[in-house]
């Protein structure tokens, strides 16, 4: 049912409680991250503090608010309370209260919830620990496939036979969303092993993009793998000079100015103007490729004998693509279509 059905009153009640479960499921996903670390049961026994193992009584578990009341800090043994625990609960409380604003009350924002919760334990356990757990993972491409096969997300447009099956045509680009996701990390993973010696991307991640595809199908996965390639440089490339800085490794952050470089330079005569001749193109090509030729082979060299400074999760990066997706996509289509038509024109 959609929001609009409901008086302002309403719709403002609504959203409330909205937030409010998703304070309380916040909380849970909390209790999964941190179980699913030490392999214990998500259901018993019940919350405990994990530095003195001490019962959590019902008013010291209240979202947000008994952290705040007990100021980040056990009320047992005083050891702080890790900063996870509101911003988990904070944010799945923004994610309810955002997809019942969009999605109103129907069948597909039951599944739209269960993709962003999954996606939020995805991302804490990877940035936690690096690490992504098939459980939270491997469900969501069946669970995506069965959201498109019986068109919950009503984007199907039509209908076509498939060796003597009828399937629309949503269900089917979810299935090449979910190969064309797997087969592009993994293939980017072994030319990372070859390049550097070790994968370029976690096997998680391939998981990952395959449920993204099996959800939003292959052409909103593209749109997913590139905002979060440029998520992962903006956060990513400081963190790596940052890195290079604190190791007193100046060879490679000579390395990566040069790259940079090689970028200042495309822009710079896009800008004044050099690219409009053909041989002033070519010698901006050139010098542009030459100089990002050289930048990214000694950037490899020299990641290939320390190995330091690629160990950022990029699954973060994918989960965010996919939170602008599951909101925005078709504005964000519309963005880079009309940004491509700028470019040629």
């Amino acid at each position: 049912m959609e929001m609009s059905y409901f008086s302002i009153q309403g719709q403002i009640v609504i959203l409330v409680l909205s937030t409010i479960i998703g304070l309380i499921i916040g909380s849970f996903l909390n209790v999964v991250i941190l179980r699913l670390f030490s392999g214990e049961s998500i259901v018993f026994p019940g919350s405990k503090c994990p530095k003195c193992s001490h019962p959590i009584a019902w008013y010291d578990n209240i979202p947000v608010i008994s952290y705040l009341l007990l100021r980040g800090k056990c009320r047992n043994c005083k050891e702080p309370i890790s900063i996870q625990y509101p911003i988990v609960e904070i944010a799945t409380g923004l994610i309810f209260l955002l997809s019942t604003f969009y999605f109103g009350i129907t069948l597909k924002l039951l599944f739209m919830l269960i993709l962003l919760c999954a996606l939020i334990v995805i991302t804490a356990t990877d940035l936690k620990e690096q690490v992504i757990f098939d459980i939270t993972s491997i469900p969501l491409i069946p669970i995506g496939l069965i959201y498109n096969f019986f068109n919950i997300g009503q984007t199907a447009t039509s209908h076509i036979k498939f060796f003597g099956l009828t399937l629309n045509d949503a269900f089917l680009a979810a299935v090449a969303g979910a190969i064309l996701g797997a087969l592009f990390f993994e293939l980017f993973a072994r030319v990372g092993t070859v390049l550097v010696g070790q994968r370029a991307f976690g096997g998680g991640d391939s998981i990952i993009a395959a449920a993204l595809g099996a959800w939003f199908g292959w052409k909103y996965l593209i749109v997913i793998i590139i905002l979060s390639f440029v998520v992962q440089l903006l956060v990513g490339i400081p963190v790596i000079f940052y890195n290079m800085y604190k190791d007193k490794d100046f060879k490679s952050l000579g390395y990566m100015g040069i790259l940079m470089l090689s970028l200042v330079v495309a822009v710079a005569s896009r800008l004044f103007g050099l690219t409009n001749h053909f041989l002033g193109a070519l010698l901006v090509t050139i010098i542009s490729f030459g100089l990002a030729g050289y930048g990214v082979f000694g950037v490899l060299s020299r990641l290939k004998e320390r190995k330091t400074y690629t160990l950022l999760p990029f699954g973060p990066a994918l989960v965010i693509g996919g939170i602008v997706v599951t909101f925005w996509g078709p504005t964000v289509i519309k963005f880079f279509a009309s940004s491509i038509h700028l470019l040629q024109g």
